[in-house]
């Protein structure tokens, strides 16, 4: 799964010229955390927060008027106050799960995506998790079977698949987990169709151990 089947395409953004209290109705209006901030030659430059937009108004406890209020508020520009930090952003064609990984690893909530250096989308912590649910299959019915295998045995996920299959299993969603060198994880999802009683015997009698839940 490419970044590009999942951004956001197009997004809502804005320019290191424009004032703090517009860029914040933006993300009011829109219901945003952050904005992708563009110069003003129209390239991609930063990315701005909501806390970093509010840490640049005056406190509520301010004894400034309404009218010196709105007067900072307008003169104050987002490049005023667009943070230093290195632009982190992925290219449209990498895989989903390197974004994941650029989340992650910069603790940021959000990664602008590019193509031939133009801000094309964005890839936000939510899009990664809705791409999981999608790809474990978390909002359809059927069974959730975990194999806890001894190592990591060749063939083994294929003699799995085979014992599901000729039960009437069609399974939709495989992951596995080998952090473990002793002991492998699969986990399965498959149709409710499954004469899941026979599965079960058939993985055991190859010595998988078996946990399965109908979801």
């Amino acid at each position: 799964m490419r970044v590009s089947e999942k951004m956001t395409p197009s997004p809502v953004t804005t320019t290191i010229d424009t004032p703090v209290s517009e860029a914040m109705e933006l993300l009011e209006e829109n219901g945003f955390r952050r904005l992708p901030v563009m110069d003003n030659a129209g390239n991609l430059c930063g990315m701005v927060t909501d806390k970093e937009l509010q840490k640049a108004t005056p406190s509520q406890a301010t004894s400034l008027s309404a009218h010196e209020l709105n007067y900072i508020l307008m003169k104050t520009k987002v490049g005023d106050i667009l943070p230093s930090r290195k632009l982190v952003t992925i290219n449209a064609d990498e895989l989903l799960e390197e974004a994941a990984v650029l989340l992650r690893d910069h603790k940021i909530g959000a990664v602008p995506v590019v193509k031939s250096g133009q801000l094309v989308g964005i890839i936000t912590e939510t899009t990664i998790f809705d791409a999981f649910i999608e790809i474990m299959g978390l909002r359809e019915p059927g069974y959730r079977l975990e194999a806890y295998i001894k190592g990591n045995p060749p063939g083994i996920l294929g003699r799995i698949a085979t014992i599901i299959g000729d039960n009437g299993g069609n399974i939709s969603h495989v992951s596995a987990d080998v952090s473990d060198i002793s002991m492998s994880r699969l986990t399965l999802r498959f149709g409710r169709d499954a004469v899941i009683d026979a599965i079960v015997r058939s993985l055991e009698a190859i010595d998988v151990k078996v946990n399965v839940e109908k979801v």
